[in-house]
């Protein structure tokens, strides 16, 4: 569900990427959320293993985009 340098951890994983996060005060609708998103990122964002870094941790969800332009069809999709 995380993919992200856990050794570095999530500050200094990919520093400089176009970072977003989405609070979800919830942990069960949060995890759907994460499930919902990330089936989006897989469909939508060519290579997003290469390009993209996420990290579901309790009721914050953490995304990171190497490319503006998919941080902003991000941005809007999920606002």
């Amino acid at each position: 569900m995380n993919h992200y340098d856990s050794k570095n951890g999530w500050e200094l994983t990919n520093p400089g990427w176009y970072e977003t996060s989405i609070y979800e005060p919830n942990r069960v609708n949060g995890f759907k959320k994460h499930v919902e998103i990330l089936a989006w990122i897989y469909k939508n964002i060519g290579k997003c293993e290469r390009h993209c870094r996420w990290c579901h941790d309790g009721c914050d969800l953490r995304y990171k985009f190497r490319y503006e332009r998919d941080f902003i069809w991000f941005r809007l999709t999920w606002g």
